[in-house]
């Protein structure tokens, strides 16, 4: 097997595992049965434990990051009414955690833990740039779009983790309850029609 296939089977098996069982209880034994690949090939990979998460948790971000940053234009289509093309955005991105429940969770876990902080925080941040540089153009000056993007991101997670644990339904209503929270949020700081052009 050529290494960057069990490389790639390995962060599948990581996602899988942690997306199950939770960070705490992702040992590399157990992603080693997960995948069916011995547990000495997980140290010809990545250096270590954390060094395997911190790539998973790369490569869902880098993901995610691809599904924000093709829907950013819409952002910038005049003939559509600015709440219409806040939707849409939110609604790709929506439909892309829900669609992906096992990246989804792994994402969260990680994100939310200190391995994130400790591994993975920098390079998170220089892989949103381009986007926080692109939505500045449909915020005011003064907006924190770096901020804001993070409070869209941690609402939507927040929701999709109640979605997948059955606390909220998977349906229209749980997506416009979403969409209105973060909306409500970040429309205050939005550029005006005559500001964008």
């Amino acid at each position: 097997m050529k290494h960057e296939e069990t490389r790639r089977r390995l962060i599948e098996g990581t996602i899988r595992v942690i997306a199950r069982d939770g960070l705490d209880k992702a040992t590399t034994k157990l992603i080693g049965l997960e995948t069916s690949i011995n547990e000495a090939y997980i140290y010809r990979c990545f250096s270590n434990k954390e060094d395997m998460f911190s790539k998973t948790f790369d490569c869902l971000d880098e993901e995610l990051m691809n599904v924000v940053m093709q829907n950013v234009p819409l952002m910038f289509m005049s003939e559509m009414e600015g709440e219409v093309r806040c939707r849409v955005v939110f609604s790709s991105v929506w439909r892309f955690l829900l669609g992906n429940r096992e990246k989804c969770l792994t994402f969260v876990r990680y994100y939310y833990s200190p391995y994130f902080k400790k591994y993975s925080q920098e390079a998170h941040k220089r892989r949103y740039d381009p986007i926080v540089n692109e939505l500045k153009r449909a915020f005011r000056d003064e907006a924190n779009v770096w901020m804001l993007l993070n409070h869209m991101l941690n609402v939507m997670l927040d929701f999709a983790v109640k979605v997948f644990s059955d606390a909220l339904p998977d349906n229209e209503d749980t997506a416009e309850h979403v969409f209105r929270l973060i909306y409500v949020s970040v429309k205050q700081y939005f550029r005006t029609n005559k500001t964008q052009e």
